[in-house]
């Protein structure tokens, strides 16, 4: 039986700081990647401060047999690469031909619908596909979960989310999101909107926040694949910078729209580095805030509030690799609550849950969620 874990990826920021936490946390596994000199380092830097713990694996992704060879001691293997358009489809065949558990900490879309397309494949192999175990994807997930369980009649949910400094990857898949329409859930089916063509105003924790329709997320899938819901409306809190060329009209919105400049908003965005600094993760926090309603009526709003974001997906990646070693989840493609459960809360340092019971604290207490067209 093979118990081994791999991290792939491990030559970016967040694959690298992935590994990190495993090693920190005396989790042994591979860390590995396509470039030689960059896996070296980062493992050679992890074996000095704790021996034995990460051994360094380098394989491209090209040669489909070569592939499947170096996966042939691994139980599970984590995808951190940020290119997972061309990254995940690889590794998902190696993975089914090996046996092979994959997850992967992607957060847009269209990659995550990929995935979730294979889950017959994953079923007739026997092996589990998780996508989405970051932050965004994962928390939220979780928020949605728990709304259901404490109204099960809800049909309506909206989430927002004021998350902590992006890395360089994310800050340039978000401005692509940005560019395109995207999908939201409305009666049970996906329908086509508009980034930020809607607002609202939340409380996350220290005051009210303005939140942009956000429909690259992934709750509106989520939701229409597993319930109860069947409207979903996203939120998050935006950069200054890329909220006034969502609502700017004019030359500057046409240069974004058609790709001027992009590398120069990505460093406003996220700065020159490739991820936050330790100093800013340790002070950094990121908030889900949701609301379930049902048609009677009744609503329950909660605020799931956790660590900066990228130390969050490490801990929720890590901690659902643990569960799929135990060899305990049935096989297919499933979500992070799927597999995680209540631990994504509970057993996450520095997460706290709380269910919004006093109006001061809620965004329109006892009413609609009122939607602020954006101009």
């Amino acid at each position: 039986m093979k118990t081994r874990l791999l991290i792939y990826g491990v030559e970016e920021f967040a694959g690298a700081l992935i590994s990190r936490r495993a090693a920190g946390a005396a989790f042994a596994h591979i860390a590995a990647g396509g470039d030689i000199a960059r896996v070296a380092t980062h493992a050679n830097a992890m074996s000095r401060a704790r021996a034995g713990l990460v051994e360094p694996r380098i394989f491209g992704l090209g040669d489909k047999s070569r592939l499947a060879t170096q996966l042939d001691d691994v139980a599970v293997l984590v995808n951190c690469s940020p290119r997972f358009s061309k990254t995940s489809p690889a590794l998902i065949d190696a993975c089914l031909a090996t046996g092979t558990h994959y997850l992967d900490i992607c957060s847009e879309r269209l990659n995550l619908s990929q995935v979730l397309a294979r889950n017959d494949e994953a079923e007739r192999a026997g092996i589990v596909l998780i996508a989405g175990t970051s932050f965004d994807v994962a928390a939220a997930d979780a928020m949605s979960a728990r709304l259901a369980t404490l109204l099960p009649a809800a049909r309506n949910l909206t989430i927002a989310v004021h998350r902590s400094p992006l890395s360089r990857a994310e800050a340039g898949s978000l401005i692509a999101a940005c560019r395109v329409p995207g999908e939201t859930l409305k009666n049970g089916r996906l329908t086509t909107s508009s980034p930020a063509n809607s607002s609202v105003d939340v409380d996350f924790y220290n005051g009210e926040e303005t939140a942009f329709l956000a429909p690259w997320r992934c709750e509106g899938i989520s939701a229409q694949h597993r319930g109860p819901f069947t409207t979903v409306n996203s939120y998050e809190v935006l950069h200054p910078a890329l909220t006034r060329l969502l609502k700017r009209a004019g030359i500057r919105r046409w240069m974004f729209r058609h790709g001027y400049r992009l590398a120069a908003l990505e460093r406003r965005i996220a700065g020159r580095r490739a991820g936050p600094t330790d100093k800013q993760l340790s002070r950094s926090r990121s908030i889900v805030w949701g609301e379930a309603r049902a048609p009677d009526g009744s609503v329950r709003r909660a605020r799931l509030e956790a660590p900066a974001a990228h130390l969050y997906t490490a801990d929720a990646t890590l901690l659902i690799s643990r569960i799929l070693l135990s060899g305990n989840v049935a096989p297919g493609f499933r979500w992070p609550s799927e597999v995680g459960g209540a631990a994504l809360v509970e057993e996450i340092d520095g997460v706290t849950w709380r269910e919004l019971a006093d109006p001061s604290e809620t965004m329109t207490p006892d009413l609609p969620v009122q939607v602020v067209a954006s101009t």
